[in-house]
């Protein structure tokens, strides 16, 4: 578990022996059990919020001011049911992979529902593929046509294309259907930063994310697809190593080309404090994750201070832990939720599951060659592959709380804990515990 969220390793070590030593049961104390309780409280309120949202607008009969704005609300909240009900799935319910296929989760779409009963695993997963399926294709004509088709990112007199300004720096200059919005942000902004909202993108790598997780490798790979033919030039870019990287105030930690879907939170320094409070302190040493490219790869060389074993996320300048202040400063109130380098690791594994293993070790050089890296990647068969997929899976996904879910779908048995043999890691550490107050009930 501590590799799943970064920096926490060591705070989980003396935990994972007493549970390999038989000495005691894995997620059963009380900082666990109420840590997960809290997270399902909160979800299930944000789902509530989304369904009474749903039911409101449905009835609405007030006239928008485009024909389309009824339809991007309803499908972005659609949109995020379905992602806080995969969440949940993630955290609570054992992977397809293991073949689980018992009791699961409530999936509530009505509002108010007060005693939703739990549904299976597949039902769980087939109501959030009809979810994002409904916000995909909704959305794809309001995103691509509406938003970035018809807008206009200037800088000067320069048309600016990347979906890093068509997604997080906002949308100015709107032309639906001949009409025109001469200042979006100037009007609350309702439009614009479709990269802090559910959007198109995020919808189709959402359905990527989980029909990978469902191991539906030729859906997965489709889905994957459709983000990466939006590559250069058509927009979407991997961040390569910084041209300034060795000026330390140029350093983006969190990349900010890549994120396809993130949330904003000016607070989260505070809450990071709050909830990890000196975890962030006890980092561990990457180099033997690294093993091969410590001398290239821009993730160990300009990102991680081996001094300090801290990781270059939390403030742009030193690596330090620091004020609100700086963090706003370096845009790190930037949360990723969904990220173009994870489309890549799934597209990989698609490849893997083919038998095209030439293909697969191919598509994994696109994200080390955007990192630096210059060793060769040989995958001959399906062992050093997922090896390999794992090892640059965890680099990438280092601080950005990915790998958790990540090893969890493919019930990896290892994880990295900064000493150069992987520790061992029994299965139900994937699984949280659902709550008590809950339970009583089925």
């Amino acid at each position: 578990m501590s590799s799943i969220y970064g920096n926490a390793i060591p705070k989980y070590r003396n935990a994972l022996a007493a549970v390999l030593n038989g000495e005691e049961e894995i997620h059963q104390d009380a900082q666990t059990k109420a840590m997960a309780e809290n997270i399902w409280k909160k979800s299930y309120n944000a789902i509530a919020n989304i369904n009474n949202l749903l039911q409101e607008i449905e009835k609405c009969n007030d006239t928008f001011e485009y024909d389309w704005e009824k339809d991007m609300i309803m499908a972005e909240a659609r949109g995020l049911r379905a992602l806080l009900h995969f969440e949940l799935l993630q955290l609570f319910v054992p992977a397809p992979v293991t073949g689980y296929t018992g009791t699961a989760i409530p999936y509530v779409t009505t509002y108010p529902d007060l005693a939703p009963s739990r549904k299976s695993l597949d039902e769980c997963l087939k109501l959030v593929i009809e979810d994002l399926e409904y916000a995909q294709e909704t959305l794809a004509p309001i995103d691509i046509d509406e938003m970035r088709n018809k807008s206009n990112f200037v800088s000067g007199t320069t048309r600016l294309d990347d979906m890093d300004y068509v997604l997080f720096q906002g949308v100015g200059n709107i032309q639906p259907d001949g009409g025109k919005r001469d200042n979006a942000m100037s009007e609350g902004g309702f439009f614009a930063f479709r990269g802090f909202r559910f959007n198109y993108w995020s919808a189709t790598g959402m359905l990527a994310r989980v029909y990978s997780y469902m191991r539906n490798f030729e859906k997965a790979e489709d889905y994957a697809d459709t983000i990466i033919e939006w590559v250069r030039p058509n927009q979407f870019n991997l961040y390569s190593k910084n041209p300034k990287a060795t000026n330390p105030n140029a350093i983006d930690g969190k990349r900010r080309p890549e994120p396809i879907l993130a949330f904003w939170n000016d607070k989260v320094c505070e809450d990071y404090t709050t909830e990890v409070g000196t975890i962030y302190h006890q980092t561990v040493e990457l180099s033997y994750l690294f093993e091969g490219d410590e001398t290239a790869d821009y993730r160990y060389t300009v990102l991680y201070n081996p001094d300090n074993l801290r990781y270059r996320v939390w403030d742009g300048q030193d690596a330090a832990f620091s004020a609100n202040s700086t963090i706003q400063k370096y845009s790190n109130p930037l949360i990723p939720v969904l990220e173009l380098p994870e489309i890549y690791f799934i597209k990989a594994e698609c490849q893997a599951q083919a038998g095209l293993f030439t293909e697969a070790a191919a598509t994994l050089k696109q994200i080390r060659d955007a990192r630096a890296c210059t060793q060769p990647v040989s995958t001959p068969d399906m062992e050093t592959f997922m090896n390999k997929l794992v090892n640059e899976a965890e680099r990438d996904f280092l601080t950005r709380g990915t790998t958790f879910t990540f090893l969890k779908k493919l019930n990896w048995p290892t994880m990295y804990d900064g000493t150069p043999v992987r520790q061992a890691i029994p299965e139900s550490w994937y699984v949280l515990p659902i709550p008590d107050s809950e339970t009583v009930n089925y």
